[in-house]
């Protein structure tokens, strides 16, 4: 190789490197809230597309994470221990927060003082906040959905209607994002509300990528689902 040649080989590799490095990262924290008796399905689902997110650019992705009351390991309803990274007192800033349903989604999680503290706290500075099936419960229980559309798992609809009457609840949809707020039906369908978060805050090719990735197809078309800001419906 020619010096000259040699000269401009070297002054592109430095100029591709310190761009590299003076790359600005952009990181989301997503928090799952969990305890004992969380579904496996509505877990695992939202996280997987979630967390699919770094191979879609390592400078701007989102880093999933698991929040308990007290960080301890704890055993999902279908009998998986998993061991969460984080503590309510040690989990650090969210972003993102999504609640996932448990089998005391739809009363005892809601007289959980510890839990349901967290939950309003960190949902009112969560930009994005995504609940699964009846993990709609305890958010309404904050007060965060009133005035606002939602839904949840369809055989608890009504009992969610009935409960929160202050929310507009949705029997026709497999997902409402309501402002900052999606709430869904959650099960099998719970990589939905991921999907769509994934598409608002990157891209919809983004959110296509993602999901071939997981052997799904994600056409938003398709989806009955509900955009609405505060209520009012987005055209």
């Amino acid at each position: 190789m020619s010096k000259p040649i040699f000269r401009v080989v070297c002054v592109l590799f430095l100029s591709n490197l310190v761009s590299a490095q003076n790359k600005e990262v952009t990181v989301l924290n997503a928090a799952f809230l969990c305890r004992d008796g969380v579904y496996n399905s509505e877990l695992m689902a939202p996280y997987d597309i979630l967390q699919h997110s770094i191979y879609r650019d390592s400078s701007s992705y989102i880093r999933c994470f698991i929040v308990t009351p007290d960080g301890k390991p704890f055993v999902s309803s279908e009998g998986i221990q998993i061991t969460p990274h984080y503590s309510f007192e040690s989990s650090p800033s969210v972003d993102i927060l999504i609640v996932p349903s448990t089998k005391t989604s739809m009363d005892r999680d809601l007289r959980n003082e510890p839990y349901m503290s967290w939950l309003k706290k960190t949902a009112t500075v969560a930009a994005h906040v995504i609940t699964a099936c009846d993990g709609a419960f305890p958010l309404a229980a904050t007060g965060a959905l009133n005035g606002r559309v939602a839904t949840t798992f369809p055989g608890d609809r009504q009992a969610f209607a009935d409960m929160f009457p202050q929310v507009d609840v949705r029997f026709d949809v497999n997902f409402v994002a309501d402002g900052k707020f999606i709430t869904s039906v959650g099960g099998a369908l719970s990589y939905e509300p991921a999907l769509f978060l994934t598409e608002k805050l990157y891209s919809r090719e983004t959110a296509k990528r993602t999901a071939q990735g997981l052997v799904l197809t994600w056409d938003l078309s398709k989806i009955p689902h509900l955009v609405t800001d505060s209520g009012r419906p987005v055209k």
